[in-house]
């Protein structure tokens, strides 16, 4: 029996190793089995942002408390497929608390995205979190940023999206040669 409990225990230890210690390893845009890449900061995710220079990048905010965030997912989640071939690359950055990843890791699972998703780190002051993000932005969910290819912030969405305003935001980078 005591043989039996330390495999378990082994396993759990890969688990974590995969979900905390390796968060920005999976390779960009493509699907994976774990659902939730870790936790990220403002500085973690600056550094993902601008690993994907060359492409253009939709970072999206979200909770699964946020009704609105809920409501626009499956469009983040179709978007990505149809752009996916042309450059998109998306983010999704969860800001619900520690104790609620099992319902983040739910809600993925039904959501079915083929882009990595992050928790925002734990701890800290969630202000500094916002102001590392965009300086502008009051915390509101859901919330978007758009990057041109150049890797600069092109664009804000603040509030729910609808598929085609999220459309018309990534099309116009991707029409922009100097985006």
């Amino acid at each position: 029996m005591s043989s039996d409990f330390g495999i378990r225990i082994s396993g759990l230890r890969a688990a974590f190793a995969t979900l905390f210690l390796f968060p920005l390893a999976a390779p960009s845009g493509a699907a994976d089995a774990t659902l939730l890449k870790g936790e990220v900061d403002g500085r973690q995710l600056a550094a993902a942002i601008a690993r994907e220079k060359g492409h253009v990048v939709l970072v999206n905010f979200w909770a699964t408390w946020c009704v609105p965030c809920r409501e626009e997912f499956p469009d983040l989640v179709r978007l990505e497929k149809s752009y996916r071939g042309r450059g998109l690359r998306i983010l999704g950055v969860s800001t619900d608390l520690a104790k609620d990843l099992p319902k983040v890791e739910k809600f993925l699972a039904a959501g079915h995205p083929d882009f990595p998703n992050y928790r925002k780190k734990s701890g800290g002051d969630d202000q500094d979190f916002i102001e590392s993000v965009d300086p502008k932005w009051g915390g509101e969910l859901p919330f978007t940023l758009l990057y041109g290819r150049d890797g600069k912030k092109a664009r804000v969405l603040s509030g729910k999206q609808s598929y085609a305003d999220f459309e018309r935001a990534v099309a116009a980078l991707m029409a922009d040669p100097g985006a």
